[in-house]
């Protein structure tokens, strides 16, 4: 499935215009999305479907599809960041729990 990007043109909105594959671009946004996963994980967070997302991102870059490109480093980060979110959780209640204890 290919994504569309929509992009302004003076007063309109052109949603036919794919964005072109910048492959120094591309690895600018791998970098960031490791460094923001990097910083969830930290947190001892780890994301279910790792691999998935590794996979993922790899068929993005070899199609050389940056729009796909940049929806699935999103998820990817989305999905480091929930990860880090339920971990926290969790952490808080079994504190609480002890806090509780008698």
């Amino acid at each position: 499935m290919k994504v569309q990007i929509m992009y302004k043109t003076s007063d309109d909105w052109d949603l036919t215009r794919k964005q072109a594959w910048d492959e120094l671009e591309a690895v600018r946004l791998l970098q960031r999305a490791g460094e923001l996963v990097d910083v969830f994980e930290a947190t001892g967070a780890r994301m279910p479907q790792r691999e998935l997302y590794h996979a993922r991102i790899i068929a993005a870059h070899d199609a050389r599809d940056m729009d796909a490109y940049r929806m699935v480093l999103n998820g990817y980060v989305e999905a480091a960041r929930e990860a880090s979110r339920q971990a926290a959780h969790q952490r808080r209640r079994r504190e609480k729990g002890r806090s509780d204890a008698p």
